[in-house]
């Protein structure tokens, strides 16, 4: 054994009563064969010995010291070891406590492989992978978790038994929280047209969940920190954020300033990251590092990936999101993805709303979407209307289309209360507009030229 493998110890003897356990007990064979690989053995003849297990399952054959001797070509030499792991495992019935050894050790063993490369390194170019793939082991969960259909349904009735009741994101808005159940490990989506209002809806959105009690990590390539703060600044202490910019704020304002600054925590309850520059695996290296349970990205389109020099923008972008997906599933962390919509296209010169096609440079964003938010201008002509929310996609939930007032100055924006008498006009308003499009339809088929003979009387009659 090397260096790495006496210090160890312990897991190797683990490794031998995995071994050992298939060896007297066929049974145990399915467990072990979805829980490790080859690579999560380190003493070779461990890992040569599961090898020639799994390949004999793989080919229905059976599984005992005979069949797997023989599948190895080994000798005396392996018969001798593999009958000394038969004798030291006491019972196959411990081997799920045997495997969750073996992973843990397989993982140290890891670590340090990768820390000993990383003091030959003289370069921080050569560093920086191996410290994302140093966070990568780190990370990892159970790789194809399952579970047999009793199992399911005895889940199923556990969780809806439960005195506790299940904890999604919030978002801020009122409605949004009461239609999307988004939870740990999905990808949301938030869609907007420049300067639509996406990075500061999303602010107010990493707040809410920053105080809900998630750990949440803002990664902004475009917005300077300094301009982060000063928005989250105008936002919660209601002072327009022009008066921050010019430093022109009455001492009223300042003392709301320096009030709101004895309590920071509460203030700024979510950390904001610079990250321009930065690819994917910089990105989610970091995240775990810090470990953040929900992370905002703004936006991917900035975003990089390692070797991405030559690649089409298409597929650039396609790379990032199969990232930050794999990433969201693998870590159980949410990630929510800014992202910048294609301009608007026109229908009779007027623009038309946004909708999942809209997603710039890769339809893969909408693919791995769990859900998808678009956000616009009620008018196209002034920025300064009021927003229009629609969620895109909601694979638990209905699609609704909230309107949010837009307070530019200090940056915020609210959800407008649905008002009966509101809505009722609406109703009425979209009835007549039905009305009135049918009949037109009606007088352009039946348009014709019509003769009346008018008596002298006739008060219509000018002649008369």
């Amino acid at each position: 054994m090397d260096k790495l493998d006496a210090a160890l110890t312990g897991g190797l003897h683990a490794q031998w009563s995995v071994i050992g356990s298939m060896l007297i007990d066929e049974a145990c064979v399915p467990l072990v064969l979805s829980k490790l690989r080859p690579e999560d053995f380190v003493d070779g003849k461990c890992r040569s010995t599961f090898a020639a297990i799994r390949g004999l399952t793989r080919e229905a054959r059976p599984v005992d010291p005979v069949t797997v001797l023989h599948a190895m070509h080994g000798g005396d030499d392996y018969m001798d070891w593999m009958r000394k792991r038969m004798e030291e495992t006491p019972t196959a019935a411990n081997v799920e406590d045997y495997i969750g050894i073996v992973r843990r050790y397989a993982t140290l063993y890891r670590l340090r492989e990768l820390a000993d490369k990383l003091t030959e390194c003289t370069d921080l170019d050569d560093a920086e992978p191996l410290v994302r793939k140093m966070a990568s082991v780190l990370s990892s969960t159970d790789r194809m978790p399952g579970m047999t259909g009793p199992e399911r349904v005895a889940d199923f009735f556990a969780r809806m038994r439960a005195e506790e009741k299940p904890k999604y994101l919030p978002w801020g808005i009122p409605t949004l929280d009461r239609c999307v159940y988004a939870e740990l490990g999905d990808m949301i989506l938030l869609g907007g047209y420049a300067s639509s209002g996406k990075t500061l809806l999303s602010i107010g959105m990493a707040q809410a969940q920053a105080k809900a009690g998630y750990k949440v990590g803002y990664y902004s390539l475009e917005t300077s920190l300094a301009k982060m703060t000063d928005r989250q600044l105008a936002a919660l202490a209601g002072v327009p954020l022009w008066k921050i910019k010019t430093r022109e704020f009455t001492d009223e304002e300042w003392s709301r300033f320096a009030q709101s600054g004895n309590d920071a925590a509460s203030l700024f309850p979510f950390d904001v990251r610079q990250a321009a520059g930065s690819t994917v695996d910089d990105i989610t290296a970091d995240a775990i590092g810090h470990g953040y349970q929900v992370i905002y990205v703004d936006y991917v389109q900035q975003l990089r990936v390692a070797g991405d020099r030559g690649l089409s923008e298409y597929a650039r972008v396609t790379a990032i999101s199969q990232g930050l997906k794999v990433f969201a599933q693998s870590s159980n962390v949410a990630v929510v993805a800014l992202a910048q919509l294609s301009r608007p296209k026109t229908d009779d010169k007027k623009p038309v709303p946004p909708s999942m096609w809209s997603f710039k440079d890769s339809g893969q964003l909408e693919q791995d979407a769990d859900a998808a938010f678009l956000v616009y201008p009620s008018d196209f002509n002034d920025n300064t209307s009021n927003r229009i929310f629609k969620v895109g996609k909601n694979k638990e939930g209905p699609r609704p289309k909230i309107e949010l007032q837009f307070q530019g100055e200090l940056q915020r924006m609210i959800e407008l209360e649905t008002r009966p008498e509101n809505e009722m006009m609406k109703q009425f308003y979209a009835e007549g507009k039905a009305i009135q499009q049918k009949n037109r339809a009606r007088a352009a088929q039946d348009r014709q030229i019509e003769f009346r003979e008018l008596a002298g009387g006739d008060e219509d009659n000018p002649f008369s």
